[in-house]
């Protein structure tokens, strides 16, 4: 009854307008803003009823588990309502505005800048005077829980995993003058073209695996506030120049919060460093509707045999987790067989291990 209260009394005191059937102007609904969520929070509207708007003029600002978006409208003309009051969590794909206007949509860029999930809470007990016992503490759930739990059950992902010699690595990387990345990158985008099972998804209503033509690469960026998957477009057919490139790029904008959408979203493998987190490795989650992840541990000193010998080598943790429908174990050691001999220059040995 309050939600139904605060749509008839509008945003902070502006009238929250008469709905318009959808069929009346154009409706702007929530977009999908990455990272597989499926809501967001509108946090504040820009806009009232009744007032004109430009192409791309921001009309709204959202919050989802990971960032703060703020949206422009792809409409120009006069706001006719409003769909929802700020503070209400909308779906992906739900009514936000309504437009009146006589032109098409223009091409706007959602702009976000990450704050991660924000950690509301309250004690579930208020201490009354004399009392000196501890209260417990409720936290909400990440917008994201939901995502998180639906990967757990609905894909079947095994990991495995092998350690290799990254010397050979470290010394292209000296030589070309590109970061691990871009190589590690390589390594994966000429083993989605032998192996191509890797760069699909599952169509599950009609029992297929849907091989993709194109490869978007994402990648795991640490930012000031959390963790963001930039995707890099049709990276398969980048040089490795150009990859290096395109990766800072989206870097560099993903850590000041100006991701654009186009590069949010879409991504059909993800390269995931672990090692910035001083780990190994891990077993993680897929993201929906990715069918696998190939993982990069800590570099460290270790001991190697090399021709006979002990040495300390340079030495790296991979890890590929998989969706199982789509392929044996066999074809997924063959991919991450192809990555280590990439890193270890081809002549490394490794052993693979499923878990």
């Amino acid at each position: 009854m309050l939600a139904g209260l605060h749509r008839l009394s509008g945003v902070g005191g502006r009238p929250a307008g008469r709905p318009v059937p959808l069929s009346a102007g154009r409706t702007f609904t929530l977009p999908d803003l990455g990272e597989g969520l499926t809501e967001a929070e509108l946090l504040e509207w820009k806009v009232e009823v009744g007032d004109t708007i430009a192409h791309d003029q921001v009309v709204a600002e959202v919050e989802t588990a990971k960032s703060v978006v703020t949206l422009p409208s792809p409409f120009a003309g006069t706001v006719t309502a409003l769909h929802c009051p700020a503070g209400e969590v909308v779906r992906v794909g739900a009514p936000l505005l309504s437009v009146a206007e006589p032109d098409g949509a223009s091409g706007a860029v959602l702009t976000g800048y990450g704050t991660g999930a924000s950690e509301r809470w309250a004690p579930s007990h208020v201490l009354q005077v004399g009392e000196v016992e501890e209260s417990d503490a409720r936290v909400p759930l990440r917008a994201s829980a939901e995502k998180f739990l639906r990967a757990h059950r609905d894909t079947p992902s095994v990991t495995i995993w092998a350690d290799v010699d990254a010397t050979g690595l470290l010394a292209e990387r000296a030589s070309r003058g590109v970061g691990l990345l871009a190589l590690l990158a390589r390594a994966c985008l000429t083993g989605l073209a032998e192996f191509p099972e890797f760069n699909s998804r599952v169509d599950s209503d009609r029992g297929e695996v849907v091989r993709l033509s194109q490869v978007h690469l994402g990648f795991a960026a640490q930012t000031p506030k959390g963790l963001v998957v930039p995707v890099v477009r049709d990276a398969d057919r980048l040089s490795l120049d150009a990859l290096a490139a395109e990766l800072r790029r989206l870097t560099d904008l993903a850590r000041q919060g100006a991701l654009p959408a186009g590069h949010r979203t879409g991504g059909t493998f993800t390269l995931n460093n672990y090692g910035v987190f001083d780990v190994d490795g891990a077993t993680p989650l897929l993201n929906h509707p990715q069918v696998a992840m190939l993982g990069v541990g800590r570099i460290t000193d270790r001991p190697w045999a090399v021709d006979g010998l002990v040495e300390v080598r340079k030495v790296v943790s991979l890890s590929l987790t998989f969706d199982h429908r789509v392929c044996d174990g066999g074809t997924a050691a063959g991919f991450l067989r192809h990555v280590v001999d990439a890193v270890g220059g081809g002549g490394c040995g490794c052993k693979v291990i499923a878990g």
